[in-house]
């Protein structure tokens, strides 16, 4: 049995949140999730391994001069995820999907990646979880920007943030890699919840799963998740009104029966059908001064009603 921690990106309500006052590869995780947020999907959560994974990768990319999803040792971006500990097991439908920019802020990094048609496909999937993100100066572009997605098995974390109710609102994730799950232990889709401000989930019931769920009070907020099955995980949160970031908590199976996930089925939709690759090697760093969308762009069309501007200086 291990146990997966992550920094929840919304610990905060977005807008209160003040550009300067957050380390650049932070800004770029809210403006994503802002991003998500404004299609309909859900937050991700950060997770140590992810964002560990996308700063070795952007120093070897400044230190080496080169702006590519394989490295110069030939991994890829899920081979580097493994190295720092993120299990999502290989010929499964669990994964990690890389991407990058050279842009001079965070905030014109989002509207690159974000206008181009194929990083807009990757970042906006219903199916990921989890991200991670590093910013590294240097190198022949001036700087790096690398974010990991990812997914991987009986990992449902939640986010939390403050209502203007004086509770929390919880945003519920579920199993869209692997809907069916595997064998006794790796669950599918959740069909149920319990939720609950107690650990031991006491006077607590299961009820049909939802992807929000409201809060009175309390500083923690518990989660079980069931499937069709009756596999369960859970997932918790810690100081969720707090000015920290919140804890994720999130229980996982041994990693015997890992690789006998079998892929969505062709007929569960295609933000569950198995995934393109990732965006290409990028043999050129994009030009920082042009947010324009690129021409063809249109295949996620309707972008969000918003532009993220660039800031005059570097982050």
């Amino acid at each position: 049995m291990w146990v997966a921690l992550a920094g929840v990106a919304l610990c905060l309500p977005l807008a209160a949140v003040a550009q300067e006052s957050v380390p650049p590869e932070q800004r770029l995780i809210q403006l994503i999730n802002q991003a998500r947020l404004a299609t309909g999907l859900g937050p991700l959560v950060v997770t140590p391994e992810l964002s560990s994974a996308a700063e070795s990768h952007a120093r070897d990319m400044v230190q080496n001069g080169y702006m590519e999803h394989t490295a110069r040792d030939g991994s890829t971006p899920q081979q580097r995820a493994a190295r720092f500990g993120y299990n999502a097991p290989t010929s499964s439908a669990w994964m990690v999907l890389e991407v990058i920019s050279a842009r001079q802020t965070p905030e014109a990094a989002a509207n690159w990646l974000l206008s181009d048609a194929l990083h807009r496909g990757v970042l906006l999937r219903k199916y990921w979880r989890e991200m991670g993100a590093a910013y590294v100066q240097g190198g022949p572009y001036g700087q790096m920007w690398v974010v990991e997605f990812g997914c991987r098995p009986n990992v449902l974390p939640i986010t939390a943030e403050p209502n203007s109710s004086g509770g929390v609102t919880v945003r519920l994730s579920n199993e869209e890699c692997t809907p069916t799950g595997s064998g006794d232990t790796i669950m599918g889709k959740a069909t149920e919840v319990m939720v609950s401000d107690k650990p031991d989930f006491s006077g607590a019931t299961w009820e049909p799963f939802v992807t929000t769920k409201v809060m009175s009070g309390g500083s923690s907020v518990f989660v079980k998740y069931r499937d069709s099955q009756g596999r369960v995980t859970m997932s918790s949160t810690q100081g969720a009104g707090g000015p920290s970031p919140v804890v994720v908590t999130a229980a996982s199976a041994a990693t015997t029966t890992l690789n006998m996930a079998s892929p969505p089925s062709s007929q569960s939709g295609s933000a569950q059908a198995a995934p393109a690759p990732a965006a290409p090697a990028q043999a050129a760093a994009p030009d920082p001064g042009s947010d324009a969308a690129p021409a063809g762009s249109n295949l996620f069309e309707p972008k969000p009603g918003f532009v993220f501007q660039p800031g005059v200086a570097k982050p």
